[in-house]
């Protein structure tokens, strides 16, 4: 082999030889790396909690589902006698408002700053309560008064009340004006405002009288066995005509 021979041969060996000229490397091998995962997707509160989408179904504090209504054994009377009404009045005073009352009827301490006044109206059918209320900045129209007063009372098959059930009548006496409302049937309110807790007595009533123009509105409320109110609505009745406005 001639020496020029023998140089070529020498080069091409050391290009086969060369790392430059096999290609890339190949890929290093390292820890795995996983793929990205999606994030979690969002829970929907309606979802997770079936009553988050009644406002009304959970408590304003502890988001406790309210306890649900039970109603309190029928009350019993409290000491029923008969009572014949001697027409005698005597003369009652709220701020504001002069009224006069039956000399039967027994007066009590009003036992909050809202009422004014309390009464015991003896009859047939066991006492009743006649609570004078007044409330700071009104406590509504007599209309949503009435309707209210009618829903804590169902007929005897235990529907609600209508807006034709009962009696609902307006008397004038400037500047007054007096709704007087007398309803009939079970007596379902509840035993405080917002309780689950309901009365449920049968035959009773309720004798109202709602007074505006004086100032917030003065709800006079009795309460009790249909038998011992049937005896006070002439009461009720005539009650606007003793009503005096107090400078």
């Amino acid at each position: 082999m001639t020496h020029r021979a023998s140089f070529v041969l020498a080069v091409l060996v050391l290009a086969c030889q060369n790392p430059q000229n096999a290609g890339p490397p190949a890929a290093k091998s390292g820890p795995e790396v996983k793929a990205s995962e999606p994030p979690p997707a969002k829970t929907d509160p309606h979802t997770a909690n079936p009553q988050a989408a009644n406002p009304h179904a959970m408590g304003p504090h502890t988001g406790a589902v309210p306890a649900e209504e039970t109603s309190r054994p029928a009350r019993e009377a409290v000491n029923p006698h008969p009572v014949t009404p001697s027409g005698k009045t005597r003369e009652e005073v709220v701020p504001g408002l002069n009224y006069k009352v039956p000399e039967e009827w027994t007066k009590k301490p009003g036992s909050s700053a809202m009422r004014l006044a309390e009464f015991i109206l003896p009859g047939p059918g066991g006492d009743a309560e006649l609570a004078v209320y007044r409330f700071a900045g009104g406590g509504g129209d007599a209309k949503s008064n009435v309707h209210r007063w009618r829903t804590q009372f169902t007929k005897a098959d235990g529907t609600p009340l209508g807006d034709s059930d009962g009696e609902v009548q307006e008397v004038s006496k400037p500047p007054l004006k007096v709704t007087l409302v007398d309803l009939t049937g079970t007596y379902v309110a509840q035993v405080t405002p917002g309780a689950s807790e309901r009365y449920k007595d049968p035959n009773y009533r309720m004798l109202a009288a709602i007074v505006e123009g004086a100032g917030d509105p003065y709800f006079f409320k009795a309460v009790g066995p249909e038998t011992t109110l049937a005896v006070w609505k002439p009461t009720f009745s005539t009650f606007a005509d003793a009503l005096t406005v107090v400078p």
